[in-house]
């Protein structure tokens, strides 16, 4: 029933769907989300521990451009779709109000593909993998940030990086063949397939500013991981959401987060 509203919320925020032809999907889904342990834990984090999470993202993989990436762990293949993302929004409805993360231009929106990838540290194992992730990074003194955070958090709080996806593990004398080929356009045909572990997104949250040593290295890391992610797929037309539609998406974003606060008030009381 949550799914449910959550996904009609999002349909009426981004308006009327095209036929099943169109390049250009909508892929909204809604999670619980749980706070890794770290070594460098991070407070404001721990507000998130079983937060209600709900996401949209905004792909066309028949605009991307393809790069070939070689063997992964020293066997098989991978591939970038580069500019294949081209919007996304994640809210984590935290016990200190709703936090939006908000995808920014510094992000090149790459699905990354691994078919037969070698697993590291079991060399009997293969890897396919198929994902949208996206990564903080400094560049010529600047720092660029794939997502911006709004919300009840300190603001030297950023995500240093994303991982949305899915990926399967097997033997090698039995391939699991998630993947057969990594120049595959499909990634809602592959998130939505029978093979693979369930969908999942991990979220690396770091904290300080990399400027002043020019690295991300070192600065406290905490990841917060979703799971429990129900997950659905829209064609739209054939056109990027406007400016106007994602905040249409925001609103339905807090309708939603609003009523899941609501509920688990009146079942505490």
């Amino acid at each position: 029933m949550r799914s449910a509203f959550v996904c009609a919320a999002l349909v009426a925020a981004i308006g009327v769907c095209a036929p099943a032809t169109a390049a250009l999907q909508l892929i909204t889904f809604s999670g619980t989300a749980g706070v890794s342990p770290s070594g460098t834990p991070i407070a404001a984090l721990q507000q998130f521990v079983g937060a209600s999470v709900v996401g949209a993202f905004v792909v066309d993989t028949a605009a991307a451009g393809l790069q070939l990436t070689g063997p992964v762990g020293g066997q098989g293949e991978s591939a970038f779709l580069s500019g294949a993302v081209l919007g996304g929004q994640v809210d984590l409805f935290g016990t200190n109000g709703p936090v939006t993360l908000l995808r920014t231009g510094n992000d090149f929106g790459n699905i990354f593909t691994i078919n037969n990838g070698g697993v590291f540290g079991n060399p009997n194992n293969r890897l396919d993998q198929m994902g949208y992730t996206t990564g903080a990074r400094v560049l010529s003194g600047q720092f660029l940030k794939p997502y911006e955070i709004a919300g009840n958090v300190p603001p030297d709080l950023f995500i240093g990086s994303l991982f949305f996806g899915r990926t399967l593990q097997g033997p090698l004398a039995d391939p699991p063949a998630m993947i057969t080929d990594v120049t595959t356009r499909d990634f809602a045909g592959v998130l939505t397939g029978p093979l693979g572990t369930p969908l999942f997104m991990n979220i690396v949250f770091r904290q300080g500013d990399p400027l002043i040593n020019g690295t991300l290295i070192g600065l406290p890391l905490q990841a917060v991981g979703v799971g429990n992610l129900q997950l659905n797929i829209i064609n739209i037309g054939g056109a990027v959401p406007e400016p106007s539609s994602w905040a249409m998406l925001i609103i339905g974003f807090g309708l939603v987060g609003a009523t899941l606060r609501r509920r688990r008030g009146l079942v505490a009381a």
